[in-house]
């Protein structure tokens, strides 16, 4: 009898370790920090999606796709390629403040790299003075992405001056998680299968 109560106690304990252990390569949040310098909206975020590298570096470089991501991109197109590997974007994001909202428009050059993106704006056709983005792709364990992502926007309209410039952090932080989430879900989909003939 005291050996079955100890072999059971010994399975409870495994089971229980194994419940609490987490999965591998799932979305995990190594460094997050949204912070305000000399006027400078900046957010660093890595991050760990559990999806494979070829399928998120997909997902990202589907500009079309981006309002799917995030809905508070109300609108993502590429106006053209001047050269190859890069491309002229313009996205229209909707910022709010309370019950203020405005839509920022800003037009970028991306320039793509292997496992890369890295977007400047250009500020004579964009709501920001200044705003350069990158990202980069390395792979994980068992399958899934580490994403370090930087952001440094300076923008070109009013933010609030009593909690504005909080409000805005905030937004930067979870909105660039909400969208990481997205990509991860989205880059674990099957990839879409191109239609055969009769």
């Amino acid at each position: 009898m005291a050996a079955l109560k100890s072999d059971w106690s010994r399975t409870l304990l495994a089971a229980t370790a194994l419940l609490a252990a987490p999965v591998a390569g799932a979305f995990n949040i190594e460094h997050s920090e949204a912070r305000y310098v000399d006027k400078h909206f900046r957010y660093e975020l890595v991050v760990t999606l559990d999806a494979p590298i070829e399928r998120v570096d997909e997902v990202l470089r589907d500009y079309a796709g981006y309002p799917s991501l995030n809905q508070r991109i109300l609108s993502s197109k590429v106006l053209d390629r001047p050269e190859p590997g890069v491309v002229t974007l313009e996205t229209t994001v909707e910022v709010c403040f309370g019950w203020f909202c405005r839509n920022v428009t800003r037009v970028e050059r991306v320039q793509e790299s292997k496992n890369g993106l890295l977007a400047v704006a250009d500020p004579e056709r964009s709501d920001v003075k200044f705003s350069e983005t990158r990202s980069e792709l390395t792979p994980g364990l068992h399958g899934a992405t580490r994403v370090r992502y930087e952001t440094n926007v300076v923008p070109h309209f009013w933010v609030p001056p009593v909690g504005g410039r909080r409000m805005l952090l905030r937004k930067l932080e979870t909105e660039t998680r909400d969208l990481f989430m997205n990509v991860e879900l989205k880059a674990k989909q099957p990839e879409p299968t191109s239609p055969t003939g009769p």
